[in-house]
């Protein structure tokens, strides 16, 4: 961030003696004063993954296999600094916090009643490979709720959720009636669109586009037993998750310029994955922090209330 060296120079025609004119924005020798300083190869198009792809290698994992997913890291990255929080409302993080509760009341439920055990199992199964999904069955069936919850993922819970209310099945639910009057509430301005626009993740890959969009699609396999562009754009949880967190400790999305790439960051190097198919490894670190971060938080709010009480 503050090395004048990063990057020196930007050449649009690449190296001589290859095709590499125009084509996407690559970060050679970044930083390393023995190379006179980075440059820039290619168009402008791949910029903001490019520089991501550079800052991961500047993170410290807490464990050894930490950057497991070398186009996984650049796009959590990427995502997590899209300058969205300016537009976003207390409204919007609320609206997606409901979704998330919304799931997990439907998980407690269906480890308790068979039929509304089927209703999500049929939800999810859209969702969801169908390995995890026969995990969470399980689970449900021997009604380990926890357990259940760490085998879906956050952009899972807001699909089935959403789904859900489509269903009607769920509107007597306190949480889903509160969900259909901020719907309904014009001055709130939410609408699944304006949820995907604030809340998803850019998508070159797949949509040819960097508009940040959420497309509920299943997370896909590495390819080849490698990681690849569209294993990561596949993944939409984070931003979901994060927003929840901000809403359960009541956070202003200003605030969450600043804290969600710290948030990310911490993510990406507490990942510990054994091999390329472990996604929970991604979960759990996502939700460890998580977890951390509501721990120290509210810690820290409880100190300034005693503090503000003793003046």
């Amino acid at each position: 961030l503050t090395n004048p060296i990063f990057v020196r120079s930007h050449d649009f025609l690449g190296i001589s003696g290859t095709r590499q004119t125009w084509k996407f924005t690559e970060v050679l020798g970044s930083g390393w004063p023995a190379s006179g300083g980075g440059r820039l190869m290619g168009s402008l198009a791949g910029l903001p993954y490019a520089l991501a792809d550079a800052e991961q290698n500047f993170m410290i994992p807490a464990r050894e296999q930490a950057l497991i997913w070398g186009d996984l890291a650049p796009q959590l990255i990427l995502s997590s600094k899209v300058p969205r929080w300016w537009r976003a409302t207390p409204a919007q993080l609320h609206w997606v916090g409901l979704h998330m509760r919304l799931a997990e009341s439907m998980l407690a439920e269906a480890a308790i009643d068979p039929a509304r055990r089927a209703d999500l199992l049929a939800l999810l199964e859209a969702r969801t490979i169908p390995a995890r999904l026969r995990a969470v069955a399980r689970y449900l069936e021997a009604r380990n709720v926890p357990a259940a919850l760490e085998n879906v993922t956050p952009s899972e819970m807001f699909a089935i959720a959403r789904d859900a209310v489509a269903t009607g099945k769920y509107a007597d639910n306190p949480i889903v009636v509160r969900m259909v009057a901020l719907r309904d509430d014009p001055a709130a301005g939410i609408s699944y669109e304006t949820i995907s626009r604030t809340f998803g993740t850019p998508k070159p890959t797949l949509t040819g586009s960097y508009r940040p969009e959420l497309l509920y699609l299943r997370t896909f396999p590495a390819l080849m037993g490698y990681s690849s562009r569209i294993m990561a754009e596949s993944w939409e949880s984070t931003i979901l998750y994060w927003a929840d967190v901000a809403d359960g400790l009541h956070l202003a999305p200003a605030q969450l310029n600043l804290l969600i790439p710290e948030w990310t960051q911490k993510t990406v190097e507490k990942i510990f994955a054994t091999h390329l198919e472990d996604w929970p490894a991604l979960l759990r670190s996502l939700r460890g922090v998580g977890e951390d971060v509501r721990l120290r938080l509210r810690m820290q709010m409880g100190t300034e209330q005693k503090a503000s009480l003793e003046d």
